[in-house]
């Protein structure tokens, strides 16, 4: 099995770029706001409503992503971290494939693997943040383990 690494990363004013517009990409982009990481969306249609609200997002959007290796270079070029998170499984495992090949953090939602970069389950209140990671394999375990240790972090807290 192969193990992931857990690493926390300072995402502050770190240039992110989420390519798809749907409820996925509004988890994802939800979790890393609260790091002031600066997003720009860029996606053909904004699919969640809910992304039009969100503060400090640059969107662009009715903007079709080409599956084609030198507009995808040209996208992802200059930021820290892309979130391929369009409905197109292809499209996001090239787009994953170009950012790996350039050093770029990389975080496909079509694949388990296609990626250099997880979002684990984070748990934490004032003093400890703390992630849970299955790899992926098995996100209700994931969601258990963090719900116990929520307790935990509550307990210690009071």
């Amino acid at each position: 099995m192969n193990m992931w690494f857990p690493l926390f990363v300072n995402l502050e004013n770190k240039k992110i770029l989420v390519i798809g517009g749907g409820k996925i990409a509004y988890k994802k982009i939800t979790k890393i706001l609260e790091y002031s990481a600066n997003v720009t969306i860029v996606t053909e249609k904004i699919e969640e409503e809910k992304l039009l609200q969100l503060e400090n997002v640059k969107i662009v959007d009715n903007k079709r992503i080409e599956n084609d290796k030198d507009t995808i270079e040209e996208l992802v070029k200059d930021y820290f971290l892309v979130i391929a998170a369009t409905n197109d499984e292809e499209l996001n495992e090239n787009i994953a494939k170009i950012c790996d090949s350039r050093g770029i953090l990389i975080n496909n939602i079509s694949s388990k693997t296609e990626m250099n970069a997880m979002f684990g389950g984070i748990v934490k209140n004032d003093e400890f943040q703390i992630a849970v990671s299955t790899g992926g394999k098995n996100c209700r375990r994931s969601r258990a383990m963090k719900s116990e240790i929520q307790k935990i972090l509550d307990k210690i807290e009071k």
